[in-house]
């Protein structure tokens, strides 16, 4: 009977065979897990309902530092100072630093900032080694005239000045844009330097076009087709005096046009004529970086001041006419490598002292035929002149010849 009892007992374990009636440590685990997914579950849901604090209504706003959509994309985010409203305004903490995406402008805005400036770096690399202060004093020149250093870069910034009025085209209204290592750019930025400093005012530019230092006499961009987006080979227009008198005339379409008439294959310049055009101002040192040019007319203008000594820098030149203007001072004697000058042009001016001996040299053992100065007395002495002027308007020719005939 008892052994029965045993067994019945045994085969009334709810556990099955091999386990235990009761396994204690194994409920205990179960209870303990399901109590503590509780508790994490209830926390979760509390601060889920709680009114976040003023760094984390901060950060909310914003996104982590990984990224992430701020309060904008979400719902508002509570204010918890008391008001109970929504939260419009940005506070950062004290201790953070704002993305740069957030003030900074758009990307396509910010690229175009960038290339603006490594463009106007590369311009000024490759300008300001041929700028030059003009040789006559010019109020709008003065601070750089009587510094003790001239800065080339300060000059080119300075849209007071015929050389920043000059960069400020090439740099921001030039439909070519040109690169620093262009061939054509020193060509191109001298014929605006040019245009600026004889009183040029650029129809384009309303700024500049009111405000300009010459208010009597100068050019406009129009008159010669000047700062156009055309190749400055192009920079050329049929004078009106000379088409009406081109009709009767044998003389070349070259001789019936202003500005730019010539270039070479290469598209360099190398015939410049502005004359008759109530030119006002003077002409730049630059001149000499349009190192193909043959021929330079500028004959019955306003222009004042001394000529440049780089004139003679011009290896190529033919023709100089000069005449008809105010030009002042002694004439350099800078033009014995011009040794293919045929003509010289400077009467009617305000030049004094002696002929230089380099353009003497010239007429007698050179190919220079015409030599025109106002040596009719004071104050030019010339012995070597073709024809010597009063300074007004008469001229006489004079018997002294080529190769002292």
């Amino acid at each position: 009977m008892q052994s029965l009892d045993i067994e019945q007992k045994r085969s009334r374990n709810p556990y099955g065979p091999g386990r235990p009636a009761h396994d204690t440590s194994s409920s205990f685990v179960k209870i303990y897990f399901v109590i503590c997914l509780a508790l994490f579950t209830l926390i979760g849901i509390v601060k889920m309902s709680m009114p976040a604090n003023d760094v984390n209504d901060e950060w909310a706003k914003i996104g982590d530092a990984s990224g992430g959509w701020g309060a904008e994309h979400n719902h508002p985010v509570k204010d918890n100072v008391g008001s109970g409203s929504s939260v419009n305004s940005f506070s950062p903490p004290k201790h953070y630093t704002p993305p740069a995406q957030t003030y900074y402008p758009l990307k396509s805005q910010s690229n175009s900032n960038i290339d603006k400036e490594l463009r106007s770096d590369d311009l000024v690399t490759a300008l300001a080694p041929i700028v030059a202060l003009p040789a006559q004093p010019r109020s709008e020149y003065k601070i750089y005239q009587e510094a003790d250093r001239f800065l080339p870069e300060d000059l080119l910034f300075d849209t007071n000045t015929a050389h920043g009025k000059a960069f400020d085209f090439i740099l921001n209204r030039d439909k070519r844009k040109l690169s620093g290592d262009d061939k054509h750019l020193f060509q191109r930025f001298v014929l605006t330097l040019i245009f600026y400093a004889m009183g040029g005012r650029d129809e384009n530019d309303p700024k500049e076009y009111h405000t300009s230092s010459y208010a009597r006499g100068g050019w406009e961009s129009d008159s010669v087709h000047f700062l156009t987006g055309l190749h400055e080979c192009h920079w050329v227009k049929k004078s009106l005096e000379d088409h009406f008198w081109g009709i009767l005339s044998i003389e070349s379409e070259t001789d019936q046009r202003v500005g730019v008439t010539k270039c070479n294959d290469d598209m360099e310049v190398t015939e410049l004529r502005l004359a008759d055009l109530n030119l006002v101002g003077f002409l730049p040192e630059e001149i000499k970086w349009l190192s193909t040019l043959e021929s330079l007319d500028m004959q019955n203008n306003h222009l004042a001041g001394p000529i440049p000594k780089s004139l003679g820098d011009l290896d190529e030149l033919r023709y100089l006419s000069l005449d008809g203007n105010n030009f002042s001072g002694s004439i350099p004697d800078v033009f014995l490598g011009l040794v293919n000058l045929e003509r010289v042009y400077l009467n009617f001016n305000e030049f004094n002292g002696a002929m230089p001996s380099s353009l003497c040299f010239l007429r007698e053992d050179g190919m220079l035929e015409d030599l025109w100065s106002d040596c009719g007395g004071y104050p030019i002495t010339c012995t070597c002149c073709t024809v010597c002027c009063d300074m007004v308007a008469e001229c006489d020719e004079m018997a002294s010849q080529k190769g002292g005939q």
